[in-house]
Protein backbone atom coordinates (compact mmCIF):
# COMPACT_ATOMS: atom_id res chain seq x y z
CA UNK A 1 0.00 0.00 0.00
CA UNK A 2 2.78 2.38 0.91
CA UNK A 3 4.59 1.43 -2.30
CA UNK A 4 1.52 2.38 -4.39
CA UNK A 5 1.24 5.77 -2.67
CA UNK A 6 4.92 6.44 -3.21
CA UNK A 7 4.61 5.54 -6.91
CA UNK A 8 1.63 7.90 -7.27
CA UNK A 9 3.58 10.77 -5.70
CA UNK A 10 6.51 10.12 -7.98
CA UNK A 11 4.21 10.10 -11.03
CA UNK A 12 2.62 13.39 -9.91
CA UNK A 13 6.06 14.97 -9.56
CA UNK A 14 6.92 13.82 -13.10
CA UNK A 15 3.68 15.27 -14.60
CA UNK A 16 3.80 18.60 -12.72
CA UNK A 17 6.55 20.24 -14.79
CA UNK A 18 4.49 19.70 -17.97
CA UNK A 19 1.60 21.77 -16.51
CA UNK A 20 3.98 24.46 -15.34
CA UNK A 21 5.29 25.32 -18.83
CA UNK A 22 2.28 24.28 -20.90
CA UNK A 23 -0.21 26.88 -19.61
CA UNK A 24 2.08 29.92 -20.10
CA UNK A 25 2.99 28.62 -23.53
CA UNK A 26 -0.66 28.33 -24.54
CA UNK A 27 -1.33 31.80 -23.16
CA UNK A 28 1.58 33.24 -25.15
CA UNK A 29 0.44 31.51 -28.33
CA UNK A 30 -3.09 32.82 -27.81
CA UNK A 31 -1.75 36.35 -27.34
CA UNK A 32 0.40 36.11 -30.45
CA UNK A 33 -2.49 34.79 -32.53
CA UNK A 34 -4.77 37.52 -31.21
CA UNK A 35 -2.23 40.22 -32.03
CA UNK A 36 -1.70 38.80 -35.51
CA UNK A 37 -5.46 38.64 -36.03
CA UNK A 38 -5.83 42.23 -34.82
CA UNK A 39 -3.15 43.41 -37.25
CA UNK A 40 -4.86 41.60 -40.11
CA UNK A 41 -8.22 43.05 -39.09
CA UNK A 42 -6.78 46.57 -38.92
CA UNK A 43 -5.24 46.18 -42.37
CA UNK A 44 -8.57 44.94 -43.68
CA UNK A 45 -10.50 47.80 -42.06
CA UNK A 46 -8.09 50.41 -43.44
CA UNK A 47 -8.54 49.15 -46.97
CA UNK A 48 -10.80 51.76 -48.60
CA UNK A 49 -11.97 49.13 -51.08
CA UNK A 50 -13.58 47.09 -48.30
CA UNK A 51 -15.18 50.04 -46.48
CA UNK A 52 -15.97 52.82 -49.00
CA UNK A 53 -18.07 55.84 -48.10
CA UNK A 54 -21.03 55.80 -50.43
CA UNK A 55 -23.00 58.78 -49.12
CA UNK A 56 -22.12 62.28 -47.94
CA UNK A 57 -25.15 63.85 -46.31
CA UNK A 58 -25.22 67.64 -45.79
CA UNK A 59 -27.69 68.80 -43.16
CA UNK A 60 -28.75 72.32 -42.18
CA UNK A 61 -30.82 75.18 -43.55
CA UNK A 62 -28.95 76.54 -46.57
CA UNK A 63 -29.90 79.84 -48.20
CA UNK A 64 -26.70 80.86 -49.98
CA UNK A 65 -24.98 77.48 -50.28
CA UNK A 66 -25.66 74.83 -52.92
CA UNK A 67 -26.21 71.56 -51.03
CA UNK A 68 -25.30 69.32 -53.97
CA UNK A 69 -22.17 71.32 -54.81
CA UNK A 70 -21.10 71.14 -51.16
CA UNK A 71 -21.56 67.36 -51.17
CA UNK A 72 -19.37 67.09 -54.26
CA UNK A 73 -16.62 69.13 -52.58
CA UNK A 74 -16.68 67.00 -49.44
CA UNK A 75 -16.83 63.58 -51.13
CA UNK A 76 -13.09 63.44 -52.08
CA UNK A 77 -12.20 64.07 -48.43
CA UNK A 78 -13.77 60.69 -47.57
CA UNK A 79 -12.04 58.74 -50.34
CA UNK A 80 -9.81 56.77 -47.94
CA UNK A 81 -12.68 54.72 -46.54
CA UNK A 82 -15.02 54.74 -43.58
CA UNK A 83 -12.46 53.86 -40.88
CA UNK A 84 -9.79 56.21 -42.26
CA UNK A 85 -11.94 59.34 -42.21
CA UNK A 86 -10.22 62.10 -40.26
CA UNK A 87 -13.23 63.97 -38.91
CA UNK A 88 -11.10 66.83 -37.60
CA UNK A 89 -9.41 67.46 -40.95
CA UNK A 90 -12.72 67.41 -42.82
CA UNK A 91 -14.28 69.78 -40.30
CA UNK A 92 -11.37 72.18 -40.67
CA UNK A 93 -11.51 72.09 -44.48
CA UNK A 94 -15.26 72.66 -44.62
CA UNK A 95 -14.99 75.46 -42.03
CA UNK A 96 -12.79 77.40 -44.47
CA UNK A 97 -15.36 77.32 -47.29
CA UNK A 98 -17.34 80.49 -48.10
CA UNK A 99 -20.60 81.02 -46.22
CA UNK A 100 -19.71 78.37 -43.59
CA UNK A 101 -20.05 79.61 -40.01
CA UNK A 102 -19.89 76.35 -38.03
CA UNK A 103 -19.72 72.69 -39.04
CA UNK A 104 -20.01 69.31 -37.32
CA UNK A 105 -18.83 66.06 -38.96
CA UNK A 106 -19.65 62.49 -37.92
CA UNK A 107 -19.48 58.99 -39.36
CA UNK A 108 -22.69 56.98 -39.65
CA UNK A 109 -22.34 53.20 -39.89
CA UNK A 110 -21.65 51.58 -42.27
CA UNK A 111 -20.91 53.87 -45.23
CA UNK A 112 -22.14 57.41 -44.60
CA UNK A 113 -20.57 60.74 -43.65
CA UNK A 114 -22.92 63.34 -42.18
CA UNK A 115 -21.91 67.00 -42.26
CA UNK A 116 -24.13 69.46 -40.36
CA UNK A 117 -23.63 73.04 -41.50
CA UNK A 118 -24.57 76.35 -39.91
CA UNK A 119 -24.54 79.02 -42.60
CA UNK A 120 -23.17 82.50 -42.09
CA UNK A 121 -25.79 85.15 -41.30
CA UNK A 122 -24.54 88.52 -42.52
CA UNK A 123 -25.64 91.58 -40.56
CA UNK A 124 -23.75 94.17 -42.61
CA UNK A 125 -21.70 94.62 -45.74
CA UNK A 126 -18.00 95.31 -45.29
CA UNK A 127 -16.03 96.91 -48.08
CA UNK A 128 -16.89 96.11 -51.67
CA UNK A 129 -17.59 92.37 -51.60
CA UNK A 130 -17.39 91.18 -47.99
CA UNK A 131 -19.79 90.82 -45.07
CA UNK A 132 -19.73 90.82 -41.28
CA UNK A 133 -21.63 88.38 -39.10
CA UNK A 134 -23.03 89.21 -35.66
CA UNK A 135 -19.61 88.56 -34.07
CA UNK A 136 -18.02 91.15 -36.41
CA UNK A 137 -16.17 88.36 -38.24
CA UNK A 138 -15.39 89.09 -41.87
CA UNK A 139 -16.20 86.64 -44.66
CA UNK A 140 -16.23 87.02 -48.42
CA UNK A 141 -18.13 84.77 -50.83
CA UNK A 142 -16.38 83.63 -54.01
CA UNK A 143 -19.02 85.38 -56.15
CA UNK A 144 -20.75 88.73 -55.52
CA UNK A 145 -24.06 88.36 -53.70
CA UNK A 146 -26.92 90.85 -53.60
CA UNK A 147 -28.61 90.99 -50.20
CA UNK A 148 -31.23 93.62 -49.51
CA UNK A 149 -31.55 95.75 -46.37
CA UNK A 150 -27.97 95.42 -45.14
CA UNK A 151 -26.04 98.50 -44.03
CA UNK A 152 -22.75 99.30 -45.73
CA UNK A 153 -19.88 99.52 -43.22
CA UNK A 154 -16.28 100.37 -43.94
CA UNK A 155 -13.12 100.94 -41.99
CA UNK A 156 -9.44 100.03 -41.69
CA UNK A 157 -8.56 96.36 -41.42
CA UNK A 158 -8.86 95.14 -37.84
CA UNK A 159 -11.58 97.67 -36.92
CA UNK A 160 -14.55 95.54 -37.92
CA UNK A 161 -15.83 95.07 -34.37
CA UNK A 162 -15.42 98.75 -33.52
CA UNK A 163 -17.36 99.89 -36.60
CA UNK A 164 -20.14 97.34 -36.10
CA UNK A 165 -20.60 98.32 -32.46
CA UNK A 166 -20.70 102.01 -33.39
CA UNK A 167 -23.30 101.26 -36.04
CA UNK A 168 -25.51 99.49 -33.51
CA UNK A 169 -25.27 102.35 -31.00
CA UNK A 170 -25.94 105.06 -33.59
CA UNK A 171 -28.86 103.10 -35.03
CA UNK A 172 -30.55 103.11 -31.64
CA UNK A 173 -29.91 106.84 -31.29
CA UNK A 174 -31.56 107.81 -34.61
CA UNK A 175 -34.49 105.48 -34.10
CA UNK A 176 -36.69 108.26 -32.59
CA UNK A 177 -36.36 110.05 -35.96
CA UNK A 178 -37.78 106.95 -37.68
CA UNK A 179 -34.60 106.68 -39.73
CA UNK A 180 -32.11 103.89 -40.34
CA UNK A 181 -28.39 103.99 -41.12
CA UNK A 182 -27.46 103.10 -44.69
CA UNK A 183 -23.69 103.58 -44.47
CA UNK A 184 -21.10 104.13 -41.75
CA UNK A 185 -17.49 104.88 -42.62
CA UNK A 186 -14.40 105.11 -40.43
CA UNK A 187 -11.56 106.51 -42.53
CA UNK A 188 -7.80 106.19 -42.14
CA UNK A 189 -7.69 109.33 -39.96
CA UNK A 190 -10.27 107.70 -37.65
CA UNK A 191 -13.02 110.18 -38.48
CA UNK A 192 -16.61 109.03 -38.71
CA UNK A 193 -19.12 109.62 -41.51
CA UNK A 194 -22.68 108.33 -41.63
CA UNK A 195 -25.48 108.41 -44.17
CA UNK A 196 -29.07 107.95 -43.01
CA UNK A 197 -31.82 106.14 -44.88
CA UNK A 198 -33.28 109.46 -46.15
CA UNK A 199 -29.98 110.28 -47.89
CA UNK A 200 -28.76 112.74 -45.24
CA UNK A 201 -24.96 112.66 -44.88
CA UNK A 202 -23.45 113.50 -41.50
CA UNK A 203 -19.82 114.31 -40.73
CA UNK A 204 -19.15 113.38 -37.09
CA UNK A 205 -15.41 113.94 -36.91
CA UNK A 206 -12.99 112.04 -34.75
CA UNK A 207 -13.96 112.78 -31.16
CA UNK A 208 -17.18 112.00 -29.29
CA UNK A 209 -19.28 110.88 -32.29
CA UNK A 210 -22.11 109.64 -30.09
CA UNK A 211 -22.43 112.93 -28.23
CA UNK A 212 -22.51 114.81 -31.53
CA UNK A 213 -25.23 112.54 -32.93
CA UNK A 214 -27.25 112.95 -29.72
CA UNK A 215 -27.08 116.73 -30.14
CA UNK A 216 -28.13 116.41 -33.79
CA UNK A 217 -31.12 114.19 -32.92
CA UNK A 218 -32.37 116.78 -30.43
CA UNK A 219 -32.42 119.62 -32.95
CA UNK A 220 -33.25 117.74 -36.14
CA UNK A 221 -37.03 118.46 -35.98
CA UNK A 222 -36.24 122.18 -35.67
CA UNK A 223 -33.86 121.97 -38.66
CA UNK A 224 -36.63 120.47 -40.78
CA UNK A 225 -39.09 123.14 -39.69
CA UNK A 226 -36.89 126.05 -40.74
CA UNK A 227 -35.03 127.01 -43.90
CA UNK A 228 -35.69 126.39 -47.56
CA UNK A 229 -34.97 123.10 -49.26
CA UNK A 230 -34.18 119.55 -48.28
CA UNK A 231 -31.42 118.94 -45.74
CA UNK A 232 -28.78 116.85 -47.53
CA UNK A 233 -25.69 117.19 -45.29
CA UNK A 234 -24.79 118.14 -41.74
CA UNK A 235 -21.32 118.79 -40.38
CA UNK A 236 -21.06 118.11 -36.62
CA UNK A 237 -17.31 118.66 -36.32
CA UNK A 238 -17.70 121.98 -34.50
CA UNK A 239 -17.36 122.36 -30.75
CA UNK A 240 -20.40 124.56 -30.20
CA UNK A 241 -22.63 123.91 -33.19
CA UNK A 242 -22.89 122.48 -36.71
CA UNK A 243 -23.48 123.49 -40.29
CA UNK A 244 -26.39 122.45 -42.50
CA UNK A 245 -26.39 122.08 -46.24
CA UNK A 246 -29.69 122.14 -48.11
CA UNK A 247 -30.82 121.23 -51.59
CA UNK A 248 -32.97 124.08 -52.97
CA UNK A 249 -36.41 122.99 -54.11
CA UNK A 250 -37.38 125.79 -56.51
CA UNK A 251 -35.92 126.18 -60.00
CA UNK A 252 -35.00 129.84 -59.53
CA UNK A 253 -32.85 129.11 -56.54
CA UNK A 254 -31.15 126.18 -58.25
CA UNK A 255 -30.39 128.16 -61.40
CA UNK A 256 -28.74 130.96 -59.45
CA UNK A 257 -26.85 128.62 -57.15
Amino acid sequence: MKDKRAQARRAQKVRQPVGVWLKPTLAALTLICSAAGLVLMMDWMQDAGHWPVHTVRVEGQLLNLDREALQQEIMPLAANGFFNIDVGVIQQRVQQMPWIDQVWVRRVWPDQLTVTVLEQKPVARWGDTGFLNARAEFFAPERPVELAALPQLQGPEGHEERVLQMYQRLLAMVDPLQLDIDTLHLDARRTWQVQLSNGLKIQMGRNDPEQRIARFVRVYPAILATGNGQVIAVDLRYSNGFTVRRQPTDEATRSTG
